[in-house]
């Protein structure tokens, strides 16, 4: 009776044993490596700031890299660069804003052309999915540009 016993707990734990090495060999496995992903098109991206510094706005250049703060996808890179008279909004006495320029800030128009995809859900740019007046951060060149809106995304001319 002893022997029966002893027997199947050796039968156990060799079974035990071989799914755990089975399990191990799967964790460290090559990957399996999908369909390749869909044609990207060359977008163009505006991308628009009401208030920045100047001297943020001089340390960006054409054709300077350009990547999105959270999701770190890549913008492409910058083929314009515009800049306008500051939007400051202020309250006045009475409560009411108003807008008004602001000595040594610009508005700034940045366009980057990037790679990506567009769909009906906006434009996809390294898995990530973003909208026209979507607020973002951006990377410019040596510059951070902290809040501004997408306000525009279209398919580049070939």
């Amino acid at each position: 009776m002893f022997r029966k016993r002893s027997f199947w707990i050796v039968i156990a734990v060799i079974a035990i044993v071989a799914v755990g090495i089975i399990g191990v060999s799967g964790k460290f496995a090559k990957a399996k490596v999908g369909a390749p992903a869909a044609a990207k098109d060359k977008i163009i991206i505006t991308f628009y700031m009401e208030n920045t510094p100047d001297c943020t706005i001089d340390a960006i250049d054409t054709g300077d890299q350009v990547r999105e703060q959270i999701q770190n996808s890549n913008f492409g890179k910058v083929i314009a660069i515009e800049r306008g008279e500051s939007v400051f909004w202020a309250n006045k006495d009475s409560g009411e804003f108003v807008a008004s320029p602001r000595e040594g800030y610009s508005s700034l128009t940045l366009t980057m052309e990037a790679l990506g995809t567009i769909n009906e859900n906006g434009v996809s740019i390294d898995k990530s999915v973003y909208y026209v007046g979507q607020t973002i951060s951006l990377y410019a060149g040596n510059s951070y540009l902290k809040d501004g809106r997408i306000s525009s995304i279209e398919k580049a001319a070939d």
